[in-house]
């Protein structure tokens, strides 16, 4: 298992490395809960990965980025991931506002095809829907969707109190069973760790949990992100590498 770290500037990414944090997500924290970080901003961030990298050839970090909450069109959206590739950026992250709009799919599945990683987030009203979750799951890794996660949009609310342990469980569960690399995040804070690791999934996203008050615009506590990188190491002697 690992941990993702959303960051929004150089000094946050650089603190995530620094507590060797492997999944490292690029992402506009001061707004949407999947908002589009700059391109330059990125690109600055993944110069700094990329430096890592050959210091340290042998951590296998990954980095994501969001496109945004919602697109205008599907140029638009073409537009956003390719240029987020052509920085480096190694994952995409879509909302479900766009994987699951039908207007989207042929620029989708461009870059599904070319076997571009693309991570569906699912909200959490969907992993409540039972009649149809796993379908849904099913669907997306028929169309060769590299893994799914499950998010919150208001983080007020941690992802445990919208969607019990035994429904998580179950969404990891289904999502292995398809070979989708799958993660949970959502308000999260380091006292869940354990009980969200116990269910093991690829990964557990951290933002809001790691911040002062657990207000996500707020900087990354140095701290706080050393104490989560700690408590993966307790449960995992070896970690294995992202598929």
């Amino acid at each position: 298992m690992q941990v993702l770290v959303s960051v929004s500037s150089v000094p946050e990414a650089q603190t995530a490395l620094s507590a060797d944090v492997r999944l490292i997500d690029l992402k506009d924290t001061s707004h949407g809960a999947l908002a589009a970080l700059d391109l330059k901003l990125s690109q600055s961030i993944v110069d700094i990965v990329n430096v890592h990298r050959k210091r340290k050839p042998d951590t296998g970090i990954t980095v994501s980025a969001t496109v945004g909450d919602n697109c205008s069109s599907a140029t638009l959206l073409q537009e956003l991931i390719q240029s987020r590739l052509a920085i480096g950026i190694d994952v995409i992250k879509l909302p479900e506002a766009i994987w699951a709009n039908p207007s989207y799919h042929d620029v989708i599945n461009t870059f599904l095809f070319k076997h571009i990683k693309l991570i569906a987030v699912l909200s959490p009203a969907t992993i409540l829907d039972q009649s149809t979750i796993k379908d849904t799951l099913s669907e997306l890794a028929k169309a060769g969707y590299w893994g799914v996660m499950v998010d919150t949009i208001q983080k007020s609310k941690s992802l445990t109190t919208l969607i019990n342990l035994d429904m998580l469980n179950s969404f990891v569960y289904s999502a292995k069973s398809l070979n989708l690399y799958v993660g949970l995040a959502g308000g999260l804070s380091l006292e869940q760790f354990d009980q969200l690791a116990d269910l093991s999934p690829d990964y557990l996203g951290f933002r809001s949990g790691l911040c002062m008050n657990q207000q996500r615009g707020q900087p990354l506590i140095t701290e706080k992100v050393q104490q989560l990188t700690t408590k993966l190491s307790e449960i995992c002697c070896l970690l294995p590498q992202t598929q």
